[in-house]
């Protein structure tokens, strides 16, 4: 049996925010990317072929409510509503869900759970949001990034811009990795087709920075038996990836914080 604790699926790159410290790179991309809603659904089906149980399915982005069709995907995913026990939204409250995509989202019922980063002034449609759950009595759950970084989530934000090997002693990096949140949540992420360990290791080889080596991510449409892509899958956190090296995620509690969403101008 294969389960994992987090499966993320990223609809879209594009965000309406640009945050200086985006751990997810998205300032970087000139020209993000999103996935359609087929790519979307196929992938669905190869990761429930895969997994027997997720225990966390969710959509990060990005924003994912810049996707406009994600409806559609939600009332997909309500195919494997067996195998999983969550589903969780990941959304800066800058835009609202249309009425098709709140509809099918309240089809889950207390499966749902909505998780707001919130960004204060940014975060321009956070009321309405939060208005919206209340009355629908949806879960959720407000990420405090704003004001003093020692009263936000987390105490702010790691910088893990660099996009570079950071040249780490190979025995710091096995160290800081086995420690790594992403590795404790078996944080998989997938984007058109592509399976990755983490988060870092998906935006870093989406942006060309860091091509993955052999066994860091799988391609579920490549045509691999399902039980070889499976192997690969369990031992994704036996041991640091390629990615590892160019992480400061790794770092934990030891790292520098800093505070969250200073906005970069637009070029």
């Amino acid at each position: 049996m294969l389960k994992t604790k987090r499966m993320s699926i990223v609809p879209t790159f594009v965000c309406t925010l640009r945050c200086r410290l985006c751990s997810n790179h998205m300032p970087a991309f000139e020209h993000p990317p999103k996935a359609s809603v087929e790519e979307m659904k196929a992938d669905i089906d190869a990761l429930f072929t895969l997994f027997d149980r997720i225990e966390w399915l969710q959509f990060v982005g990005g924003e994912i409510f810049t996707h406009k069709h994600l409806d559609e995907v939600f009332d997909y995913c309500g195919k494997y509503d067996a195998q999983f026990d969550r589903l969780i939204i990941e959304t800066n409250a800058t835009i609202l869900p249309t009425e098709k995509e709140l509809k099918s989202l309240l089809s889950y019922g207390k499966k749902l759970k909505v998780m707001i980063s919130d960004y204060g002034e940014l975060s321009r449609a956070r009321e309405d949001f939060v208005r919206i759950c209340e009355e629908n009595g949806i879960e959720y759950v407000l990420k405090r990034y704003y004001g003093d970084p020692e009263s936000q989530h987390f105490g702010g934000w790691i910088d893990n811009t660099a996009c570079r090997d950071l040249l780490e002693p190979d025995d710091y990096v096995t160290r800081q990795a086995a420690q790594c949140a992403q590795v404790r949540l078996e944080n998989m992420h997938v984007f058109r087709g592509k399976l990755h360990r983490c988060s870092n290791s998906l935006f870093l080889s989406e942006l060309g920075v860091c091509v993955p080596n052999r066994g860091d991510f799988v391609d579920l449409h490549d045509g691999t038996p399902p039980e070889e892509q499976r192997e690969i899958i369990r031992r994704f956190y036996e041991y640091p990836r390629k990615s590892c090296h160019y992480c400061t995620w790794k770092s934990g509690d030891s790292a520098e914080r800093f505070g969250a969403a200073e906005q970069e101008r637009r070029a």
